[in-house]
């Protein structure tokens, strides 16, 4: 499988790309990003900010390796306390390498658009890491619709950031955001069920829904990822007007799709969910992993986002999916399609990168002409 070059425009846009970035977190700038600032005199020279991102993503792996060992796909499981303390540590832990590799580029005069594309593509897969912790935390059940929506609530919100960015040219992060007051609240949260287990979150609140405290947290973070579709076309209303805050209706059904089609064959296929729910989750991720790098480095390049025939795909297996009878037919098929779809998109990312490193003349894990005066 192959894919066609970035055109020499592309690669020639990536030169004049400029990030733009509005945080109007009081916690990110009153606290975390001063104390950063001098953290990150501390490090290395020799340190190569990328390498820093991956360690950021590394704190997720190994967090969402541990909650995996500690009951699998089941989210309704009791997790140790040791498990919920790992889960909010790495995520701080996360969360301040994630500020800091930036913080190091500047500083050693190595900031490059990889770089913002190798820190925002690994934040693609540390969002879905995350989706699964924090679903474990909340212990949402999986006899329903809000262990699927939770889960997809972070990546919803996640997508439609980055697609704002590619809209209006700018990243924006509101006064309450999940990037900095959200990745707190999983450290506060993982330290807090640590200590006194995860009993409250299964609290019932309303007889009536069975609905717990952990689901209507749950419920907060999916209404957070829909305040993301929100802003999108506020943003673009008031940037570019009505015609095209209207049309961004139009391009993301492709994205939605995949989303909804899953949804409906949860609701005819309950019992095969409960079983195999991580086919279904897994497929939906890497969907998502693909089309949101894809969405990034055509942000970088200036290049125009087209219909992913993976989208048709995974569309199309679901469907099929839904007048099989045998579920091990459902299994093996949709084992078959994220093997595929996760093949296509490791061989995306591979070419990507070397195509944009060589053009860059950059080394991914080095210090690239470093800056003389520190």
């Amino acid at each position: 499988m192959c894919f066609a070059p970035l055109p020499q425009e592309s690669l020639e846009n990536m030169k004049k790309f400029q990030y733009k970035c509005v945080d109007e977190s009081l916690l990110y700038n009153k606290f975390m990003s001063p104390c950063l600032n001098k953290v990150v005199n501390y490090f290395p020279t020799w340190l190569a900010p990328n390498l820093i991102t991956l360690f950021s993503l590394g704190c997720n792996i190994i967090a969402a390796t541990i909650s995996y060992l500690d009951g699998g796909f089941d989210f309704s499981f009791r997790l140790k306390r040791s498990t919920c303390f790992i889960i909010g540590v790495t995520q701080l832990l996360y969360q301040l390498l994630d500020n800091l590799d930036g913080k190091q580029a500047r500083r050693t005069g190595n900031s490059t658009p990889f770089g913002m594309l190798m820190d925002h593509g690994c934040d693609v897969f540390t969002n879905i890491l995350t989706s699964f912790n924090l679903s474990k935390l909340l212990l949402v059940g999986n006899n329903n619709y809000i262990s699927f929506s939770v889960f997809f609530g972070l990546i919803l919100g996640f997508y439609m950031m980055t697609y704002e960015e590619y809209k209006i040219g700018e990243l924006f992060f509101p006064k309450i955001n999940g990037t900095d007051e959200g990745n707190l609240f999983i450290f506060l949260l993982g330290v807090f069920l640590s200590i006194v287990g995860q009993g409250p979150m299964c609290y019932v609140i309303n007889e009536k829904y069975n609905l717990t405290i952990g689901q209507l947290i749950g419920l907060i973070v999916v209404f957070g990822g829909f305040s993301c579709v929100f802003n999108l076309y506020l943003h673009t209303y008031q940037r570019k007007g009505l015609k095209e805050a209207l049309k961004n209706i139009l391009d993301g059904i492709a994205f939605y799709s995949v989303l909804i089609v899953p949804l409906l064959f949860i609701k005819f296929h309950l019992d095969f969910y409960m079983e195999s729910k991580w086919i279904i989750i897994c497929n939906a991720c890497s969907i998502f992993a693909r089309v949101t790098i894809d969405l990034q480095i055509k942000i970088l390049t200036a290049g125009i986002v087209t219909c992913n025939i993976m989208f048709v795909f995974s569309n199309l297996a679901f469907i099929l999916c839904l007048f099989f009878t045998i579920e091990d037919v459902c299994l093996y098929t949709l084992i078959l399609l994220f093997v595929a779809q996760l093949t296509e998109l490791f061989i995306f990312i591979f070419q990507r990168a070397k195509e944009i490193t060589d053009y860059l003349k950059i080394r991914i894990f080095c210090i690239n002409n470093p800056a003389t005066h520190i």
